[in-house]
């Protein structure tokens, strides 16, 4: 079983294109934004804390600032070791001068810490400006985390007050070489807010996400009603055309497409009213052309019945009007076939010298025994033509079987190919067309003097206008000639 596609509207389908759009430039851009900010505080946190390294392991005394830094109390339990009293200032004062070294030289703080992940600088005694609390909150993460104090690479750690990026390098003084004892500083980048900024910045992005959600909700809405209220009216016409209302619409759209579709309906409209008129007119006629026969065949076929009319006279009309009205039924069809707007043309390169010359042979004997003689004024070359081939052969033999009812003693029928058109003329010795008959010889069921049905040159012009071309009548001083002007550019 087929499944039935769920349709959409059109303001469902333009809402959902706008805000989806959005949606991806957004998070495209938050991701970028957030991406940057991450990359640029890691580059900018190692490269600080490589700084803030070298400046520890090439450590030189002459940097050392004028000003003595103030050397740890020795513990107690030190005092009566003259090795361990002379040992632990001296170390000690080493260390901070790498940190304070490399606290001025950059943007890293430190602390120092031994193996047992106790913090050995700075304590509250020797700097009571700076955050102890934080700085055992790091220590904290650190071993809760488990972090190898050996490691050489950096790493990120969060507190419950800030977000830091760390390395940790290991230090002993040339005087402790023996020593058991292992202490490492700890350099480290606070982050916090840089990434407070970013978050703020997210928050202000997802806002003005929101806003524009908002107004491109708005805009689609008005857009698509723009669009659809048209497109609505356009169904509205089209329905009164499939009833069979062919008024021409009125509609005045701003957008071109619109206009365009509604000045195209309004050509469609025009042809379909013009050809549902021509068809009402057609069986008009055509009823009262085919009555005209049927009531004589009537007549005569009861004079017969009731021996009013010799049976052999009246059965001579009788055929004559048969053979009439059998003629006249050939050709309504066929141009009722023309008239068909779905009508397709089996369109083949044709040479227009050989279907004239096939036609003029159809009717020599017809003419030979009415004493005309065909003349021909053909071009030497092929005279091609992308046309149907059957078609336009009904076309010139129409014009040439009315021109043999008109003709004295000849028929000149000329083929000629000028620059971008073909030429075609059948032109007779008679005595021309009235004046009054010149500009309705091809409309439907008009007979002029000598006219037979009224139908055959009216098929003329259909067809030649099928094929983009053009056909008049003239009189000449020969007598009537029929001209027919076609493209050489196919036919659509």
């Amino acid at each position: 079983m087929k499944k039935i596609k769920k349709k959409v509207s059109i303001k469902t389908r333009i809402l959902a294109s706008i805000l989806g759009l959005l949606v991806i430039i957004f998070l495209g851009i938050i991701f970028s934004f957030n991406n940057l900010v991450n990359t640029y505080i890691e580059k900018n946190s190692n490269s600080e804390l490589r700084k803030a390294t070298s400046l520890v392991e090439h450590f030189d005394k002459s940097l050392i600032p004028a000003k003595p830094l103030k050397e740890k109390p020795i513990p107690k339990e030190f005092e009566n070791y003259e090795h361990e009293k002379n040992e632990f200032p001296e170390f000690m004062k080493g260390v901070l001068e790498k940190v304070r070294m490399a606290e001025m030289n950059s943007n890293a703080e430190a602390m120092v810490i031994d193996s047992n992940y106790n913090l050995e600088f700075p304590t509250r005694e020797d700097d009571f400006l700076k955050n102890i609390d934080e700085y055992e909150n790091i220590l904290n993460q650190i071993k809760d985390q488990k972090i190898n104090l050996h490691s050489n690479e950096n790493f990120k750690i969060s507190t419950t007050s800030g977000k830091y990026y760390a390395s940790i390098l290991k230090i002993e003084s040339i005087e402790s070489k023996e020593s058991k004892e292992e202490n490492y500083l700890i350099l480290f980048i606070d982050i916090s807010s840089t990434l407070n900024l970013a978050n703020q910045i997210n928050t202000v992005l997802i806002a003005v996400m929101a806003i524009a959600g908002i107004l491109a909700i708005i805009t689609a809405i008005i857009l698509s009603n723009k669009i659809a209220k048209p497109i609505q009216q356009l169904c509205g016409f089209a329905k009164n055309i499939g009833k069979g209302d062919f008024s021409k619409s009125e509609f005045d759209f701003s957008d071109r497409e619109l206009d365009e579709l509604c000045q195209i309906m309004n050509k469609s409209v025009q042809y379909l009213d013009k050809y549902d008129k021509e068809q009402k007119i057609f069986f008009q006629n055509a009823s009262h052309e085919l009555r005209t026969p049927l009531m004589s065949i009537k007549g005569y076929a009861e004079a017969i019945k009731y021996n009013v009319i010799d049976k052999d006279s009246a059965s001579e009309i009788i055929l004559e009007e048969s053979n009439r009205l059998s003629d006249m039924v050939e050709e309504l069809l066929y141009i009722s076939k023309i008239d068909n707007i779905t009508k397709d043309y089996n369109l083949i390169d044709c040479d227009m010298r050989e279907i004239l010359s096939n036609c003029t042979l159809k009717q020599k004997a017809r003419a030979m025994s009415k004493g005309i003689e065909f003349k021909y004024d053909f071009d030497e070359d092929e005279v091609m033509l992308n046309c149907d081939e059957k078609s336009m052969h009904r076309a010139f033999l129409n014009i040439i079987e009315n021109a043999l009812r008109y003709a004295n003693s000849q028929i000149i029928i000329g083929c000629k190919s000028l620059d971008e058109n073909i030429i075609i003329y059948i032109e007779d010795d008679g005595e021309g067309i009235n004046d009054g008959d010149l500009n309705h010889v091809f409309d439907r069921f008009y007979k002029g003097n000598k006219g037979k049905n009224g139908i055959g040159l009216s098929i003329v012009k259909s067809i030649i206008e099928k094929h983009n071309g053009n056909v008049y009548a003239q009189n000449t001083d020969l007598g009537a000639k029929f001209t027919v002007c076609i493209s050489k550019e196919k036919s659509n």
